[in-house]
């Protein structure tokens, strides 16, 4: 479910925006109707084909046609006909309109553009030639056609010699072959194909902007200081001590059974706290998380961060990334203090964000201001530069996670080498634990400790040690 939120979020965007454009090259893109007339030229003389092209294609020829057969005002006004104001908008984008400053257009002028982006004159052999001509108005580009066509033949017939013969007809020199009739459906691409082309394109080229955006974050720096993420190579999977663990085998093993017992509380957070100054710089970074959500991911997180604190002195860091913990809450003087959303952002600095915890001489960065979902701040891309930022300066960070076996951007967590420690619920079945062991090693975690806390009773808080 939290994939797919993600995945959600991931695709509003370009969506939208492919969206809109699709919509907006819908109106803008007008179709555009294909007419053809086909002639037949006196095939007597060899370059009477080629010939034929040059004239039908000359802009002189273009003015006489257009000026004889009046064509002038339906070729200057390419927006008419109700094809709506997006339209004739980019049809003055196109050329109709006047740069500022200019002279005015002359309409002959516009008539004659019309003509070049619409006009196409070619040679197909056997002594014909192609009239064709394209426009948003089917009925004028059949018309354009037809009057170039004609208007050429009238040229040929007035200037054709006479035969050699006396009282024999002049030759015919050229005829029309093919008519133009009006297309009854646009040339492609069709404004529906446009919009769709746009729409994608569009789609592509944001997600491919915002995933160039999110890699550049992750790996560039930052106004508190430019920190290189570390180059982190795959460690073998260690399964540190289970503390506290007692399984249902366990139980049933005779020569185990009398030698197993439960160790108080205060023994099991003695352990782990040993665990860890016994790792040294390998535990650095302490990842405490668990199988399921529950309070005692923060307690232990917390506990760990205050014993490791009064113990010889060691800088500790809690960060708070359980932001559904109770525990969590009100370790700072205001409970509106930026946090680790505010240095996610970019708005709060080191200084502003981290506080010391009042119970202890151990620092806490609490989630910060409009944190709300635990898997947000997992999956933001600078949590890793900022995790590494910490590394640098105190000798432990214990970071307070939710179960992370499910979690986006949980695999870079795991890269950045942390000491993974699983909280696991007492009379649990063992095979929960091992799931969620699995899931962990599944995601990159190397080194993982297990932890099971002796219950207790409600009087006796866990939060004497937390």
């Amino acid at each position: 479910m939290r994939r797919a939120r993600r995945l959600l979020r991931l695709l509003l965007a370009p969506t939208l925006v492919g969206l809109g454009l699709a919509g907006v090259t819908s109106e803008v893109a007008v179709p555009r109707y294909q007419s053809q007339s086909r002639l037949w030229i006196d095939g007597r003389d060899v370059a009477g084909g080629r010939d034929g092209v040059k004239v039908l294609s000359s802009r002189d020829f273009a003015r006489q046609v257009i000026e004889t057969r009046r064509l002038g005002a339906r070729l200057a006004s390419p927006t008419s006909e109700g094809r709506g104001v997006l339209s004739g908008a980019a049809v003055r984008v196109a050329g109709y309109a006047m740069p500022p400053g200019t002279a005015p257009v002359t309409r002959e002028t516009l008539a004659l553009r019309t003509i070049e982006r619409g006009l196409s004159v070619r040679q197909v052999g056997g002594g014909q030639v192609e009239v064709d001509f394209v426009s948003a108005d089917p009925r004028l580009s059949a018309d354009v056609a037809n009057a170039f066509a004609s208007s050429y033949i009238e040229l040929r017939q007035t200037h054709a010699p006479l035969a050699a013969d006396e009282g024999s007809p002049s030759a015919v020199p050229a005829r029309m072959v093919v008519s133009a009739v009006p297309a009854t459906a646009p040339r492609w691409p069709t404004p529906l194909v446009s919009s769709l082309v746009a729409g994608i394109g569009t789609f592509a080229l944001v997600f491919g902007l915002q995933s160039w955006m999110r890699r550049r974050r992750s790996t560039g720096g930052h106004e508190f200081g430019a920190v290189p993420m570390p180059e982190t190579t795959p460690r073998p999977l260690q399964h540190l001590p289970w503390i506290g663990g007692s399984s249902a085998e366990h139980a049933e093993c005779a020569e185990m059974g009398s030698s197993l017992r439960l160790l108080s509380r205060e023994r099991e957070q003695a352990d782990l706290s040993r665990l860890v100054e016994l790792r040294g710089a390998a535990a650095r970074l302490v990842t405490v998380t668990g199988s399921r959500a529950d309070e005692s991911i923060a307690r232990c997180a917390l506990a760990l961060g205050r014993s490791l604190a009064g113990a010889a002195e060691r800088r500790v860091v809690v960060v708070c990334l359980d932001i559904a913990s109770p525990s969590l809450e009100g370790l700072t003087a205001d409970p509106r203090a930026p946090g680790l959303t505010d240095l996610l952002t970019g708005v709060a600095g080191f200084s502003d964000a981290i506080h010391r915890e009042s119970a202890s001489r151990c620092h806490v960065i609490p989630p910060g201001r409009g944190a709300r979902e635990a898997d947000g701040l997992v999956a933001a891309d600078r949590l890793p530069l900022i995790l590494t930022a910490l590394k640098q300066t105190y000798d432990h960070v214990i970071v307070a996670a939710p179960p992370l076996g499910d979690l986006v951007g949980a695999e870079r967590i795991a890269g950045l080498s942390p000491t993974t420690i699983l909280v696991t619920q007492p009379g649990a079945m063992a095979t929960d634990a091992v799931q969620a062991f699995d899931a962990l090693a599944a995601l990159g975690f190397g080194d993982i400790a297990m932890i099971t806390f002796t219950p207790e009773s409600p009087e006796k808080a866990f939060s004497r040690a937390a």
